[in-house]
């Protein structure tokens, strides 16, 4: 008996070292559905994160954007009053070779370039040149007695449709004088407004910015307008004194011109990642000639 008992025995822990090792093997990993249920879940936990970081992304680009393009139309607008303010000076009659003759015309009005004080580099003609979209002004800028030649101009988008660039660019009156054009280092992008003067406002270049939204109503405001002494509007759409030792002008002359007014509605670069449209900001700013 004792034999058979031990036998038995043998048995049963044969059977019980059986049914552990196989527990033992289905504890030790996971069945393929269990692994694409785990790789699935992660990947939609990762789906989820990708997104809200790419959201965050996006909505980063949108808010600097937008800063960085109201910074730098205010930039700008800053820049030409500080010019407008020293506009015009010195001006003929302050000076030995102006002989006391008050203005670079024969006579404030006329629109005929007295040449001899036009194309003299010590001297400064004030608003040589205006329209909607252009002007040229010059003047000593930082007070060195160095008379410059200011340009700023509203410069067409791709496609011949805003958003346009607005630039200002200096030179040496002498250097304007010898023909050299300026150098335009300070820009303002995403310009939608080139209002053509007229009365109802038209936009000169249209407005065409991707995405849902209407920016036409933008666009037709003028971006720079000028007043004269007593404050109306400059009678005429544009004006000249013409290009250097060159008759040929567009009456009335610019010297009639005192004020100057400049206005950007600006588009930044990335459109707000819920609505998909742009955030207009619309920036004016008048300085009066000072001489």
């Amino acid at each position: 008996m004792s034999g058979t008992t031990d036998h038995f025995g043998a048995i049963a822990i044969l059977n019980l070292q059986s049914r552990f090792m196989k527990r033992n093997r289905h504890a030790a990993g996971f069945s393929a559905i269990e692994m694409l249920v785990a790789v699935a879940l992660l990947a939609a936990v990762i789906g989820v994160v990708v997104k809200g970081m790419t959201d965050m992304q996006k909505r980063n680009f949108s808010e600097t954007s937008k800063m960085d393009s109201v910074q730098d139309a205010r930039d700008f607008i800053d820049q030409m009053v500080r010019d407008i303010h020293m506009t015009g000076y010195p001006p003929p009659r302050a000076t030995a070779a102006g002989g006391g003759t008050p203005y670079c015309t024969d006579a404030q009005g006329t629109g005929v370039p007295n040449l001899a004080m036009r194309d003299n580099p010590a001297i400064a003609c004030g608003i040589v040149q205006f329209s909607p979209t252009k002007v040229v002004y010059e003047g000593d800028l930082d007070g060195s007695g160095t008379v410059s030649t200011v340009v700023l101009q509203l410069v067409v988008g791709n496609g011949g449709t805003c958003p346009c660039t607005l630039q200002r660019g200096v030179v040496t009156k002498a250097q304007w004088l010898a023909g050299n054009a300026p150098q335009y280092f300070t820009t303002v992008n995403g310009v939608l407004n080139s209002g053509n003067g007229a009365a109802p406002p038209v936009s000169t270049f249209g407005v065409n910015l991707f995405g849902p939204g209407n920016y036409l109503a933008w666009s037709r405001a003028d971006v720079f307008d000028a007043y004269v002494a007593d404050g109306t509007t400059f009678p005429a759409a544009a004006c000249s004194l013409g290009e250097v030792s060159t008759p040929a002008i567009t009456n009335p002359d610019c010297s009639q011109i005192r004020s100057l007014q400049i206005t950007a509605n600006v588009a930044p670069a990335y459109a707000d990642p819920t609505t998909k449209q742009f955030s207009v900001y619309s920036i004016t700013s008048k300085a009066r000639i000072n001489f």
